[in-house]
């Protein structure tokens, strides 16, 4: 499998297993969903080059017309709703359109870095959204979890940016590193996962190889 060509898998939810020496691991459950090559876009006519992939059918008639149009023109004969673009450095070797992507890529990885949107929390204070010291929780201090002082004075007058302060929280794409790999279920198309990863059930997450681990065939 390319090291930056991805797969999209859902996240199903956690449960945990037990490990030879028998100590509980948290472990998310992400099931790869059916999905295909539907774009190879490269240097000459697109001034880059990256392998675009189709997946989450709907029925045909909730496509977009210009989506439906260009998945027909592709020979695809999926309804794909969603589309995501793998960045390469040079065209993939043995990726044609209309090739599925499946968990098979997964065979002999052992890592594999995960990308997904974060849940949201909403408007939250700064205590909750950047971790700050909460003030005196005794009867009369009038200050427990607020923001606190800006110090602007008239000099400068203002208020510097990145100012830990209350405002929106969550809904930020992150990127998990190196998380271990403890089983393919190839029947079901489900990864096992050691750890949590970003984002609420049923939401879509992009798997890659991870870059800084060996790639070997795992055992446990």
């Amino acid at each position: 499998m390319n090291k930056k060509l991805g797969l999209v898998a859902r996240k199903i939810g956690m449960t945990r297993m037990v490990d030879p020496d028998g100590q509980m691991i948290p472990v998310t459950l992400l099931q790869v969903e059916p999905q295909k090559v539907v774009k190879l876009l490269t240097e000459e006519r697109d001034g880059y080059t990256a392998v675009q992939i189709g997946y989450y059918e709907k029925p045909e008639r909730l496509l977009s017309r210009p989506d439906l149009h260009r998945l027909r023109k592709s020979q695809i004969d999926k309804n794909f709703a969603r589309f995501k673009e793998f960045r390469l450095d040079k065209p993939a070797e043995g990726v044609e359109i209309g090739a599925e992507m499946n968990i098979e890529s997964l065979d002999g990885i052992t890592a594999v870095d995960v990308t997904g949107i974060t849940k949201g929390r909403g408007f939250q204070g700064s205590v909750k959204r950047w971790k700050t010291k909460c003030g005196r929780m005794s009867h009369g201090s009038r200050y427990h979890r607020r923001p606190g002082s800006l110090g602007t004075r008239t000099t400068p007058g203002r208020v510097f940016k990145g100012k830990p302060v209350p405002g929106h929280f969550g809904c930020a794409q992150r990127t998990l590193l190196n998380l271990t790999v403890l089983d393919l279920d190839k029947k079901n198309n489900v990864v096992a996962l050691k750890g949590s990863v970003p984002g609420h059930n049923e939401g879509f997450v992009i798997l890659k190889p991870s870059l800084k681990l060996k790639t070997k065939k795992h055992n446990g």
